[in-house]
């Protein structure tokens, strides 16, 4: 369990780290924030293509090798991506990290439920689960504390130490398993159906907003296509000519499979977003942006919180039920996302934010280790691996859409804020005339500069203000968008089969 616990702790830490630091990323590379979101993008969908992927590549080479070549293979790409000297080779290093960290996420949780009788699962994925989120807390602090003194390029580095201590483990002490080759061959037209899909996804929402969305040929080209790969693969998985489908989606039949697929892939969507758009707003947007060692202070909040809370969660769901505790989860997530809404102003402190993310760590500790002990854990334990990858596949999909969609949200409504505002910033209005005299008045008296320049000045100031203004409400509409997400998400709640809670005598 340790050695899990360092190897996936690696995939967490990376994670926190490059969200905290698109700001620098930017700088380094000249290239905008629409385009460092790629970094996220690419490593997610990666992520989500190699979920469905890694059952069978494990089965094939053996568990033991398939997890220890992803953590070296993660670690090589975590080094590349660091030091590349161009935006497209990191792209391509940060697809290589997701691939790799798909094997890491999944095997984790896997390998506690086939290796572990149902009495330990629960005390061994609290375990290596507090472990992944102090990793998420020392990621924030020590990336955010070495990209401001030195470099974010080497955030890289203590990546070489978590891999160095999971091979070491994972070397001495995981058991050597069966490779099952005859029982799972590749499923080669899967892989390039869903491939197909992803991709055509990812570049419709990445393009729509410039191409103008179904009025460009292209997009709609890609939409087809999009829709018709996706078709196929419900087609080819479903079929009784494929003898070992990428996803067993039969299982979707079953209650406990389906509830955890679409709670994940709604949850996905949040929990991806909010940790990208909180730094990206503290740090670019707000009237005094913070520091990366300031902003992942704020941030590890939620990831200290939910260390300290996660071994009390074992109790919790003992005591309440799955569907109580996924219930509670979830309506302090939607109380977290629309308090930030309401907080959220180019002057807030930063210690505002911790209530809400506090709130949020509450929703984490709880929630997907709910998820996984009410629904998947629950099901054959011949079909468990199928539906674990089932289930982290549609939690991934979510995370993989989630920045996308937030960032396209975030831009067409800083658009429409920008247009209302500056339609109240008339050259009659005498609140903007006495404005601009006041400020070209100080400019005039401070900066030594002619009439005409501190007028020029000063129009180039309330602009920079109103634009200001404009990407903060937007930035509140996005956590609005995920509170109503998050209120879908509890609608859902009543599909997980009830089950009743363990009362000690």
């Amino acid at each position: 369990m340790l050695g899990l616990g360092f190897a996936t702790g690696m995939e967490f830490y990376t994670a926190d780290s490059v969200n905290l630091v698109l700001t620098d990323l930017t700088g380094s590379f000249g290239v905008s924030g629409d385009e460092a979101s790629w970094s996220l993008t690419v490593y997610t969908s990666a992520l989500f293509l190699g979920v469905p992927v890694c059952v069978w590549l494990a089965g094939h080479i053996g568990h033991k090798n398939y997890l220890i070549g992803s953590v070296l293979l993660f670690a090589a790409a975590s080094v590349v991506s660091a030091t590349s000297l161009s935006f497209d080779t990191m792209l391509v290093a940060r697809a290589f990290q997701g691939v790799a960290g798909a094997g890491l996420v999944v095997w984790w949780r896997g390998t506690v439920y086939m290796l572990l009788p149902k009495p330990q699962r629960s005390e061994a994925l609290m375990r290596v689960s507090t472990m992944l989120y102090l990793s998420s807390a020392f990621g924030m602090l020590f990336s955010g504390y070495i990209t401001d003194q030195v470099s974010w390029r080497l955030i890289c580095i203590p990546n070489l130490a978590y891999a160095a201590a999971a091979i070491w483990l994972l070397v001495r002490y995981f058991p050597d398993m069966p490779v099952q080759r005859s029982e799972r061959p590749t499923d080669w037209p899967g892989i390039v159906l869903i491939a197909v899909t992803l991709v055509s996804l990812q570049i419709i929402l990445s393009r729509g907003q410039i191409d103008d969305w179904f009025g460009s040929p292209r997009i709609r080209l890609l939409a087809w296509l999009g829709a018709t790969a996706l078709i196929l693969f419900g087609v080819w998985q479903t079929s009784a000519r494929n003898r070992a489908p990428l996803l067993r989606l039969e299982l979707l039949l079953d209650r406990y499979v389906l509830s955890s697929a679409l709670i994940g892939v709604l949850t996905g969507m949040i929990l991806s977003g909010s940790l990208y758009m909180l730094p990206e707003f503290l740090r670019n947007v707000t009237s005094e942006p913070l520091s990366a060692t300031q902003t992942g202070r704020v941030v590890a909040v939620y990831a200290l919180t939910a260390a300290a809370v996660r071994p009390l969660v074992v109790s919790v769901v003992a005591r309440f039920g799955q569907r109580k505790t996924i219930s509670g989860a979830l309506v302090c997530l939607i109380a977290s996302m629309l308090l930030i809404n309401r907080f959220l102003t180019t002057d807030t402190p930063a210690y505002y934010f911790y209530l809400p993310l506090v709130l949020y760590a509450l929703c984490v500790s709880a929630l997907l280790p709910s998820v996984g002990s009410g629904t998947v854990a629950r099901i054959e334990q011949r079909n468990l691996l199928d539906g674990v990858s089932l289930y982290m596949t549609f939690r991934q999909f979510g995370a993989a859409i989630g920045v996308a969609v937030l960032t396209i949200l975030v831009e067409r409504r800083e658009t429409l804020h920008s247009a209302r505002l500056f339609d109240h910033l008339r050259a009659s209005s005498r609140v903007v005339q006495n404005w601009m005299t006041t400020a070209s008045d100080v400019i005039l008296s401070r900066g030594g500069y002619s009439t005409l320049k501190s007028q020029q000045i000063a129009t180039k100031l309330l602009a920079e203000v109103g634009g200001r203004e404009a990407a903060t409400l937007a930035y509140a509409d996005a956590f609005l968008f995920m509170a109503v997400i998050g209120i879908i998400t509890l609608c859902l709640v009543p599909i997980i089969p009830p089950t009743p809670p363990v009362i000690k005598k």
